[in-house]
């Protein structure tokens, strides 16, 4: 499996941020993960695990997608706070409030207390695309 650094989502997403313009509707096409895989290629020669090919980078999008989407929700969800440091921030007073949301969206968990360091990036890759049924 790909083992993934912070550093190398990094890049993924500048990379694929270079891209943008060429994806008119934010959905990224098979040549832009492969560019993506290039550029990591050439960025971070000594990589740990497998090599990331452009399917793994379309799988790691997707994965990031999933986590900025939680972060998204928990930022519209009534009563929490976001701090790009501190995710939601939740104090063990309010434990149980965090268990129940967790229990339906347990994509959340990673943010109770620490931030998404992409989110800034993931904002300019996303923020024109829907989250309806059918997008």
């Amino acid at each position: 499996a790909a083992i993934w650094t912070k550093e190398e989502d990094t890049a993924l997403l500048e990379s694929l941020l270079g891209t943008f313009s060429s994806s008119d509707d934010g959905g990224f096409k098979a040549p832009a993960f492969n560019a993506a895989a290039e550029d990591l290629k050439k960025e971070f020669p000594d990589k740990r695990g497998a090599v990331k090919t452009g399917t793994v980078c379309k799988n790691k999008w997707t994965s990031l997608k999933t986590l900025y989407n939680a972060v998204v929700d928990i930022k519209n969800t009534s009563g929490f706070t976001w701090s790009d440091e501190n995710g939601a921030g939740i104090a063990l007073k309010d434990d149980d409030i965090w268990v129940r949301y967790i229990k339906h969206h347990p994509t959340a968990k990673p943010f109770r207390n620490k931030g998404f360091s992409h989110l800034a990036l993931m904002e300019q890759l996303v923020s024109s695309q829907g989250k309806g049924k059918y997008v």
